[in-house]
């Protein structure tokens, strides 16, 4: 994975980056990799919080290397499913 940079861009932004990022690794990807990927940690807590909080992505709870962590996944909605 490439490290991204964040500017001065809005906490809109950074939650849109997560979510791409957690779509295009959906089920794959931890909060570590995306703290690793975006490089804060807060803004990357932020997003996660209000994704989930919007139903748009949810969070499964699995077993890591060393631990349990939790990976997150992408939500699809019945709407996308009938097509």
């Amino acid at each position: 994975m490439t490290s991204i940079q964040l500017g001065k861009n809005s906490k809109y932004d950074c939650t849109e980056l997560v979510y791409s990022i957690v779509r295009n690794n959906s089920g794959k990807v931890t909060g570590k990799q995306l703290e690793r990927e975006i490089g804060s940690r807060y803004e990357v807590r932020y997003a996660i919080t209000r994704l989930t909080k919007e139903g748009r992505i949810k969070r499964i709870r699995g077993f890591g290397v060393d631990r349990v962590e939790f990976f997150y996944q992408v939500v699809v909605s019945d709407a996308h499913q009938q097509i």
